[in-house]
This record gives structure tokens, sequence and C-alpha cells, in this order.
């Protein structure tokens, strides 16, 4: 009998060893933290996660939104060239007494009947080379006993017609299309910084989610480890009672037992904490609720493969798509572009006002109103002007001297934060480089702690069959294969996170995952 016990203990451990070093399990598998709940259980590899993120994260729709913002800002600063169109018409009827002055210029009358039709039509706006033109075009009709007098109550309105240009051309400040236009460069600009800061933010994300996918996988399989773990020290604490019992092992033996069924019960639920919140942050990241009717439980399908092949990493390599594709070191080339930018306006406002002015007009007075389009191009009543103005603030402009100060001041920093990010990016890429490196180290030398704890158990398992050890130094050694087979699992997750750290630094963490960011469809 006694040697069924044993027989039945040796199935037991042998059973550890067949199951314990699967790390894949079946996406129907049940979970601790499903049990008692209704759940949906959806398997996810990364780039169904990222797919998702992409379209449903908030932080990312709200830095588009920022995108749309800026570009909207372009726009509103193209609307200076936006010609303005101008009617209008007001009609005058009165009927007043003249004073001794109109009594004499109004042939003597004692009251004056006036009826008075204006029609404005205005046509204004500013040119790319900073002329500002206005063409008008006015129609008074009138209607008065001076009319009467002068065509002998022959005619009932004299209509007087003027139609006219008048055009300012800045010489100094404002002139050109590179100062009209510089403000919608600066808003170019800052459409540009928005979109690398939503690059950025895409990133940021993806590599948010990528390190929580890898940390779900990680607290998946450590749960396993440590349940297998349970069932085992579970099976063993039954062996032993029934062994007590029969009165073949001491006591102290199976309290052994028990203490390492609490020890490894207590890892266990410190595992299913970590898992829980592992699923609560992908879920927040997917802007879903713990809270929802029908709660959903996502199952990392993907496995660590960077151990398997070793990435050829060479730093100026890396360090060259860095310059090229980093958001932050790209936004602050355009930043840097833009204080220039600000800075050549402000130079240009501190110049003194320098202005052509011309004006030309034709005017018609038509007894006939019909006839008075006509007129107004075969009549001789022609008349121009031409001047300059000169102005300039008396103490060489106070605010836009201090502005141009404030601006070289940005610049300043600007370029200082420039060679900072550079600087930052140049040691950020090779502590990555090594991390990676250390990395691949740490998984080897992990492998090979598995390898000899495995080797410990085995031969630790061949002692009990010969009855040299016993359950308590297979418990110990169990536990330490157990440790093994964690720091391999975490040293596997760190190698992927370390990996994706450094295409974070690069920039280039969307392309590697197919997340394309097409400028000029996010522009639609």
């Amino acid at each position: 009998m006694i040697y069924y016990r044993y027989f039945r203990l040796i199935l037991v451990l042998l059973s550890f060893q067949i199951l314990f070093p699967v790390f894949s399990f079946a996406v129907e598998k049940k979970n601790s933290i499903l049990i008692g709940v209704k759940q949906e259980l959806i398997p996810l590899n990364q780039f169904q996660l990222l797919e998702k993120v992409c379209a449903e994260n908030f932080d990312i729709i709200y830095q588009k939104y920022d995108y749309e913002l800026a570009s909207e800002q372009v726009v509103k600063e193209k609307a200076i060239f936006e010609p303005k169109f101008t009617a209008a018409y007001s009609y005058k009827d009165s009927l007043h007494p003249n004073n001794a002055e109109e009594f004499f210029d109004r042939s003597y009358m004692e009251k004056f009947k006036e009826r008075l039709s204006k029609y404005q039509l205005n046509l204004s706006g500013l040119l790319p080379t900073g002329t500002i033109f206005s063409l008008d075009y006015n129609i008074d009709e009138v209607d008065n006993d001076l009319v009467n007098n002068k065509y002998n109550n022959s005619l009932d309105k004299e209509t007087a017609s003027h139609l006219g240009i008048k055009i300012t051309q800045p010489l100094l400040k404002n002139f050109g299309i590179k100062n009209t236009e510089i403000k919608i460069r600066i808003a170019r600009a800052a459409k540009d910084i928005s979109y690398q800061a939503y690059r950025q933010k895409i990133i940021d994300i993806v590599h948010q989610s990528l390190n929580i996918y890898w940390e779900l996988y990680y607290t998946n399989r450590q749960y396993e480890i440590y349940k297998e773990s349970v069932q085992i020290a579970q099976n063993l604490l039954e062996t032993y009672t029934e062994m007590v019992e029969a009165g073949k092992v001491a006591e102290t033996e199976l309290f052994e037992v028990k203490s390492g069924l609490a020890l490894r019960k207590s890892l266990l639920s410190a595992a299913n904490q970590k898992l829980i919140a592992a699923q609560n942050s992908l879920l927040q990241l997917l802007g879903q609720s713990k809270l929802s009717k029908r709660q959903t439980t996502y199952i990392p399908v993907d496995a660590p493969v960077l151990h398997e092949n070793k990435e050829d990493l060479n730093y100026d390599l890396i360090l060259k798509q860095a310059l090229k594709y980093n958001p932050r070191y790209l936004s602050s080339i355009i930043n840097l572009r833009k204080q220039n930018l600000q800075i050549d306006n402000v130079k240009n406002q501190c110049l003194p006002e320098l202005n052509l002015k011309a004006e030309a007009y034709v005017e018609s007075l038509d007894p006939n109103p019909e006839d008075f389009i006509e007129n107004i191009w075969n009549d001789n009543d022609e008349s121009w002007s031409v001047g300059l103005e000169f102005m300039m603030p008396l103490n060489g402009g106070i605010d836009t001297k201090s502005e141009l100060r404030i601006s070289k001041i940005r610049k300043k920093q600007a370029n200082l934060s420039l060679q900072s990010i550079k600087i930052n990016l140049e040691n950020e890429i090779d502590t990555a480089i090594q991390s990676i490196h250390n990395a691949h180290l740490q998984v080897k030398r992990h492998t090979e702690n598995v390898r000899l704890k495995q080797k410990i158990m085995d031969i630790e398992m061949n002692k009990l069959e010969g009855g040299r050890s016993n359950i308590i130094e297979v418990l110990e050694k169990e536990k330490n294969l157990n440790q093994a087979r964690n720091g391999k699992l975490r040293a596997l997750v760190n190698l992927e996170l370390s990996n994706v750290a450094l295409r974070r630094i690069d920039g280039t963490l969307p392309q590697r995952y197919g997340i394309e960011i097409d400028k000029s469809e996010l522009s639609k």
C-alpha cells in the first residue's frame, strides 16, 4: 500500500513537469477573474489592439481636433486677401424753410423741397503685393426745386454718377508678398507643429498600448505558472493527508506541504490582482468601462519573438531615422523656422510707413437719367491724383522694437531647445540600444537558469524515487524552478518592451505596425 502512495505522489510531480513548461493556453480557457461573471472572451493580437486604439482612443481624437483647429487658422489667415463687396441704397425726402443765406442761394424760395436717392457699390481688398484697392460706383438721383428751375421744369430728376478707383501701395512697411503672406506662413508652421504633436500622441499611445499588451501577456502567463503550482501543491496536500492518517509519514511534513500551498496561493492571488489591473488598463485605453452590462476580457495571442532573431542595431542608422521621423525633433525645427518668420515680420513692422496713394475717377451729370451709364464713359469729366504719405513714431517705435527683442529671445530659446532635443535623442538611442543588448543577455541567462533549475528538479525527482529525498526538498526545488521560469518570462517581455521603446524614440513605431498617418487625408 505504501508503494501505491509513493507512486501516486510521483505521478503528481510528473504531471507538474509535463504541464508546467507549456506557456501557451487556449483562448477558451477560463481565467480566475472570469469565475461567476458573464463575460466575453476576445482573442487580441497587437495589430488588432492598435487598430482599435487609434480609432477609439480619446487622447488621439482630442489631438486630432487640435490639428483641425490649426488647419482652420491657416484658412482664417488667408482671408485677408478676400475681396469685400458693399452695396447700399438710401432715400431722403425733405421739405424745410430756407434761412436768409439759403433764400438768396436758392432763387428766393421760401421753402426747399428735395427728394434724393443714393446708390453705392464698392469693391475693396488687399493684393499679395500689399496693395490696398477700392473701386467705387456711386449714383445720386436728385429731384428738387433747383433742378426744376435749371431745366425749366422739363426734367424730373438729375443724375450724378461717379466711378473711381483708389490705390494705396506700401513702399516700406507691409511691402511685397513676403510681408503680406507672413502670417499665413506662421500659421502653416503652427499647423505643422500641431501635426507633429498629433504624430507624437499616436506614438505615445501606441507605445502605451504595447506596454499594456505585453504586461497583460506577462500577467496571464505568470498567473498560469502559479495556478499550476497551486494545483500541484493541492494534490500533494491531499496525498500527504492520507499518508499522515495512515501513519506513513510524520505530521511535520504535512505542515510543510500546507505552508508551501499557502505561499503559492498568496503568489496566485498577487498574480490575479496584476491580471485584473492589466485588463482594466487595457479597457481604459480602449475607452471601455468595467461597469458595462457585458464585461469584455481580452486574451493576448501574440508571443515574444525578438529573442529568436537578433536584429543588428546600427547606432548611426537609427539616429538618422530619428532625425527624420522623431516628432519632437521635427517640431523643434519647425518652431525655429516659425521664430525666424516672426522676426522677419517684426522687423518689417519696425519700418516707417511710406505709402504711394493714387486715385482716378470719372463723373457724369446727366439731364436724362436713363443715359448716365453711357455718358459716364463718353464725358470728359475725368480726375486723378497721386501722392506720397509718410508716417513714423517719433521715438522709433517702442512697442515694435520691444517685440523684436522678444522675438529674438524666443529664437534663442527655440535654437537651444533644438540642440537639447538632438542631444537627448543621441543619448536615448544609445541607452535603448544598450537596453536591447542587455535584454538579449538576460533572456539567454534566464534560459540557461531555467535549464539548470529543471535539471536540478529532475535530479531531485530521481532521488525521491530512490528514497533519498523528501517532499520538502522537492517543493523547494519546484519553487526555485517557478522563479526561474517567471524570470525568463519577464526577460522575454522586457526584450519586446525595449524594442518598442527604441522605435518610439526614432519615431518609426507607427510605421512598423502598419499605422499610416496621411497628412493630406488628415487635412480633409
